[in-house]
C-alpha cells in the first residue's frame, strides 16, 4: 500500500472559492481529490512543455470549433 502523508495547505478567501467550484464542477468526493488531479494534470503539461510543447488545442465535438490555451506558466518567459 502506498504511503501516505497529511498535508495542511493554507488558502485565501479567492483561492479557496476556486478550489471548492473545481471540487464541485469536477464532482470530485473531496478537496483533497481535487489537489491530488490538479497535480496529475499540471505533471502532464510540464512534461509536454519540457519537450518543448506550449499550447493546448481543445475541440468542442459538436461543432468542431477548436480554441488554443496558452497556459502562461508553460512559457519559459514567464518564469
Amino acid at each position: 500500500m502506498a504511503k501516505t502523508q497529511r498535508v495542511m495547505f493554507s488558502f485565501d478567501e479567492r483561492s479557496l472559492e476556486s478550489l471548492q467550484r473545481i471540487r464541485d464542477q469536477g464532482r470530485f468526493s473531496s478537496m483533497g481529490e481535487a489537489v491530488r488531479e490538479s497535480l496529475q494534470i499540471s505533471r502532464a503539461l510540464q512534461s509536454q512543455a519540457s519537450q518543448g510543447f506550449r499550447e493546448i488545442i481543445v475541440r468542442n465535438p459538436e461543432t468542431k470549433e477548436e480554441r488554443v490555451i496558452v497556459i502562461p506558466t508553460l512559457h519559459p518567459s514567464a518564469k
